[in-house]
């Protein structure tokens, strides 16, 4: 692997030149750009999952109708402008006019109706927290769409540009019309419009990608190609990326342990933006089907037990924080910490809550097992459950931790239901009525990715996630979500760790890496090599 990579690198080094083999010192064309995953994806493309890994891949090979500027304005991509009626339920989108598929066919407005109405809306595992207040998505003319909403929908263009949460990137209708949009091999072989073509699926090791030189935004990209190399192991991937054989790794995988040491190296630089629009924090799920974890108290005797402080400490150094909310913190307007009581650790309120569960200790303290599924990639979370193990075995309860790779991971948790606790990054921006909802609404309850695992389910929430988004007073909104945040926190159906932070590690020699506020999952467009 590292020989592949040296190899990579070495081309890198020498791609970068103008006539003369003088360095470029401002943008130009050259370069091989490799990114550290943590694991290999499940799909290339953006439609059948909302894994980092996936959209890593497929930010860059297919576009959005609009991306969000840090300031969450929509900014122009595949459409170039737009319309928005003055009762904010139509949506009018003016393409750009020489997009072109890889394979050389037209980007049309038909393409863009496709992907709604037969991709995102059939295959999307979160459509079902947007789709149904969608009444048309037509094609007009060749080069404008126009999507109708049944009722006004505060977040609609911030779910256009979100692509994590919406799936929202187009895909050509000629590849995939007449197919099942789950199972069409070009899911693992895509044709996007995007700035970068794909050229092979190295299975356990790397995905490659090449420039797209027909691409219709004038003179992008700088970069010749993109690899996406899998690194599982968070040790020898850190190694790959102290040595140059890679050269950017996300926020989600950094080893927090060691950004004070980068932040002193001039070789590198540590990047702490880009995470804005993810919002991300750290949960322990909690399936609430059957056994112990089926009775709230149980799960109210976890969350006083765990010592969520030492977690922060221990598995992210120091660099997190506790969330003290289901939505992270950065989303100020509507983050509320005010109902965690579970502020420090009372073992007697655990036992006391345990005991009158009816789940006594036996002769030898134990109450009863629980398992922990643990995908394999991140090293935080793995330190994480170490420290919870420690601390339910205080209260008699016996903790395995079960680990996996991501992929079967997925589908052990979120599509066969088959765990007891699970550690889960859940976004939460950049507004939870794309990101919190899918989460915790009983329509949610499926057997499709980061969705409604744990077969959470209160009415009086869900009527809450079926109207808030209707209120345009931002301030009346912010109200309705502290009521959903209390009830979240007294059923408990997932603990709320701590947050990740926003920390993101480049070489120095690649530029404008990040320049979103998804900037662990964006095209990489505008990023270039410089020496």
């Amino acid at each position: 692997m590292l020989r592949l990579l040296s190899l990579i690198t070495a081309f890198a080094l020498t791609s970068v030149v103008v006539p003369g083999g003088t360095a470029s010192a401002a943008p130009s064309q050259g370069g091989t750009f490799i990114i550290g995953l943590e694991g290999e994806p499940a799909t290339a493309t953006g439609h059948l999952a909302t894994d980092t890994v996936a959209l890593m891949v497929a930010s860059n090979i297919f576009n959005g109708l609009v991306s969000l500027d840090f300031n969450f304005n929509p900014q122009p991509d595949l459409a170039t402008s737009w319309d928005i009626s003055d009762d904010g339920r139509t949506y009018t989108f003016h393409l750009a006019e020489d997009a072109k598929w890889h394979d050389g066919v037209p980007v049309t407005a038909e393409d863009i109706e496709y992907t709604f109405n037969d991709i995102i809306a059939v295959a999307h595992p979160r459509a079902g927290s947007w789709w149904p207040n969608v009444e048309s998505a037509v094609a007009t003319d060749k080069h404008t769409f126009v999507i109708t909403l049944k009722a006004a929908y505060a977040p609609f263009m911030t779910i256009i540009g979100n692509t994590l949460g919406s799936g929202t990137l187009m895909m050509p209708k000629h590849i995939y019309e007449g197919t099942d949009p789950k199972t069409n091999p070009a899911n693992f072989a895509p044709i996007g419009s995007g700035p970068f073509k794909f050229v092979a699926w190295n299975r356990g090791s790397h995905i490659e990608l090449e420039r797209n030189p027909d691409y219709f935004k004038e003179g992008l990209p700088y970069l010749d190609r993109i690899i996406l190399q899998f690194l599982p192991d968070a040790a020898s991937r850190l190694l790959a990326f102290e040595q140059g054989e890679v050269d950017f790794l996300h926020m989600y995988i950094v080893p927090f342990d060691q950004v004070a040491r980068f932040r002193k190296d001039d070789k590198f630089r540590v990047i702490e933006r880009g995470g804005e629009g993810a919002a991300t924090n750290e949960f322990l799920l909690m399936n609430m089907r059957s056994g112990p974890l089926a009775n709230k108290d149980v799960r109210h005797a976890l969350a006083w037990a765990i010592d969520r402080e030492q977690i922060v400490e221990k598995a992210v150094f120091g660099e997190g924080k506790v969330a003290h909310s289901f939505i992270n913190s950065g989303l100020s307007w509507v983050s509320d910490g005010s109902t965690d009581v579970y502020r420090s650790v009372d073992l007697d309120k655990a036992n006391e809550l345990l005991d009158n569960a009816g789940f006594p200790r036996d002769a030898d303290g134990k109450r009863f097992d629980l398992r922990i599924a643990l995908a394999s990639g991140r090293d935080y979370e793995g330190r994480a459950d170490e420290i919870i193990k420690d601390n339910l075995a205080q209260v008699g309860i016996g903790v395995t931790v079960e680990m996996s790779d991501r992929t079967s991971f997925i589908e052990k948790v979120m599509r066969q239901w088959d765990f007891d606790l699970a550690n889960q990054l859940f976004t939460t921006g950049p507004d939870p009525a794309i990101s919190v909802r899918p989460r915790y609404h009983s329509e949610q309850i499926k057997k499709i990715p980061f969705v409604n695992s744990m077969g959470y389910s209160n009415p009086e929430l869900d009527n809450i996630f079926d109207t808030e988004s209707g209120e345009i007073d931002r301030e009346k909104r912010a109200g309705m979500w502290r009521d959903a945040q209390t009830i979240l926190f007294e059923d408990m159906p997932a603990l709320p760790l701590f947050e990740i932070p926003v920390v993101n590690l480049v070489s120095d020699r690649f530029k404008d890496v990040i320049t979103t506020p998804f900037g662990y999952i964006q095209s990489r467009e505008g990023t270039y090599f410089e020496e």
